[in-house]
């Protein structure tokens, strides 16, 4: 089980890019300075993957995260001032804490 860090492929001559089929629950976490995802690969498997997958201790993940909050910040509903409208930058101790928890609940999920 771990936690991967993974870029779309390019099927065919049409340019359309795809999730890669052997990685699980996908999707989470688009960066787009590197265009790159966060998803799952199983640890035991019958199918080719690149030796280049990332995968991400939660301490890894915390970093991208951090960097890609510093770039473009991650936002909260205001607590003063409620509503979806009224969003403020978390702080690089809430994304921390919003991160690790999501590693471990996703850990979970997919174990």
């Amino acid at each position: 089980m771990a936690v991967i860090e993974y870029m779309l492929e390019k099927r065919d001559a049409t340019h359309v890019r795809w999730i890669p089929e052997w990685v699980g629950d996908r999707g989470h976490w688009y960066d787009a300075a590197t265009e790159t995802y966060v998803g799952w690969l199983d640890d035991v498997r019958d199918y080719y993957v690149p030796d280049t997958v990332l995968v991400l201790s939660k301490e890894n993940l915390v970093q991208r995260q951090l960097i890609m909050h510093s770039a473009n910040p991650m936002k909260k509903q205001d607590p003063e001032n409620p509503g979806l409208e009224n969003m403020v930058a978390m702080t690089e101790a809430e994304v921390r804490e919003s991160v690790e928890a999501w590693y471990d609940e996703f850990i979970t999920k997919n174990s």
